[in-house]
């Protein structure tokens, strides 16, 4: 998913997902809280799978019941209705700081859904970050 939206959460929270991506989201989809204090929206068979190797992890580990629940605890599984819209509940725009004004940005796998101040802030890091950026991003084994 690519691309970057500014919708606003209507009177019952809910946002409204891109035209471009609602048939992709049309079912189930799960919305995680996200580090650097955002949202996140994935189809629900994409994070499943995604979580599969942390699901598998051996509980008896401290780290991993902890990230197990701090992934977990606020996700939310969800339907859109008919006009491609997810309820995000109050502890995930509390999470993210969220008021009306959004900001939705495609992040590959998922949509992010970010408050706009924060959002120009950590897009400006990234931008100084990655304008001249000379290497290779690779994920760490």
């Amino acid at each position: 998913m690519r691309g970057t939206w500014t919708p606003k959460l209507d009177d019952k929270f809910r946002l409204t997902l891109p035209a471009k991506y609602r048939a992709e989201l049309t079912e189930e989809v799960t919305v995680v809280c996200e580090q650097e204090r955002c949202l996140a929206v994935y189809a629900k068979a994409v994070l499943d799978h995604m979580m599969e190797p942390l699901n598998a992890a051996p509980s008896t580990l401290k780290d991993v019941r902890e990230y197990q629940r701090w992934a977990q605890y606020r996700a939310e599984d969800a339907v859109p209705d008919k006009q491609g819209r997810v309820t995000l509940t109050s502890t995930q725009r509390t999470w993210a700081g969220l008021e009306r004004d959004v900001i939705v940005i495609g992040a590959g796998n998922r949509l992010e859904i970010w408050d706009p101040e924060k959002w120009a802030a950590y897009s400006a890091e990234l931008d100084a970050k990655f304008a001249d950026f000379d290497g290779e991003i690779v994920p760490r084994s």
